[in-house]
């Protein structure tokens, strides 16, 4: 078994909100010793919209301190994360992260539950995940599309099913507030939100180029292919300036 005693670095960055320093490599290190140990972490990936958002539902903020790990998948955050001192700041997008602890827990053949997006979208994920990682050993998968009787349904099968990994792709809103009461409630898991990150391992929606990647612009390149995300940038930028010069 490998150590898990590995302190995470973490930085406050707005109303008592910690944000994790590690890089890359420490926090895939972390999770493959997690998976191992079968320790339960919850993480949350974060970026400028979500902090914002967070900043303006009270829940939504909760949901997220709540977290053991906030990561920074946004520029912005780092940014912000340099401006408070930890100089040594760098993105991790929680693509690539989700990904990476799929590939660890498929190497241990450990029970995975996908829950979210659509039902094509799961279908052409699962497709790609085997194909590049191997076959999941995966012992749930649901829609992200349910009311409140099939979210019990669904919390009350993953407490019975018992999986190492969970991955769950909704708003970020409502995954996050999903996974937060999925934790309170005691689930032993390491736990991700992941967005639209299944639409971009189905095919459904195209990553941004690595150029774009490496920047730190990939919201950029989704603005650029989806002009409507515009007023949507617009609602989260004077927001954000404001809690970056608070």
């Amino acid at each position: 078994m490998k150590n898990i005693s590995m302190k995470f670095t973490n930085k406050e960055i707005y109303k008592g909100l910690a944000v994790c320093t590690n890089n890359f490599h420490d926090l895939t290190v972390a999770l493959e010793a997690h998976l191992e140990n079968k320790k339960r972490l919850r993480i949350v990936t974060i970026n400028p919209e979500m902090l914002v958002a967070a900043d303006q539902n009270q829940e939504f903020f909760k949901a997220v301190k709540a977290a053991d790990l906030v990561i920074p998948d946004g520029m912005g955050i780092v940014l912000l994360l340099k401006k408070k001192g930890a100089k040594d700041a760098t993105r991790v997008p929680g693509i690539e992260l989700s990904w990476k602890a799929l590939e660890l827990a498929i190497q241990q053949n450990l029970p995975i539950a996908i829950i979210g997006s659509t039902d094509s979208a799961l279908e052409g994920s699962l497709k790609t995940i085997t194909e590049k990682l191997g076959k999941p050993n995966l012992i749930y998968s649901h829609n992200g599309f349910f009311d409140e009787k099939e979210k019990l349904q669904i919390q009350n099968v993953l407490f019975e099913t018992k999986p190492a990994l969970v991955l769950v792709a909704m708003p970020f809103i409502k995954q996050e507030i999903f996974l937060a009461e999925l934790f309170e409630k005691g689930l032993n898991a390491i736990a991700f939100g992941v967005g639209g990150s299944l639409d971009v391992w189905s095919g459904k929606v195209e990553r941004a180029p690595l150029t774009f990647q490496r920047l730190g612009l990939e919201w950029l390149w989704r603005v650029l292919g989806q002009p409507e995300r515009f007023s949507r940038l617009l609602k989260t930028l004077l927001p954000f300036v404001r809690i970056y010069f608070s």
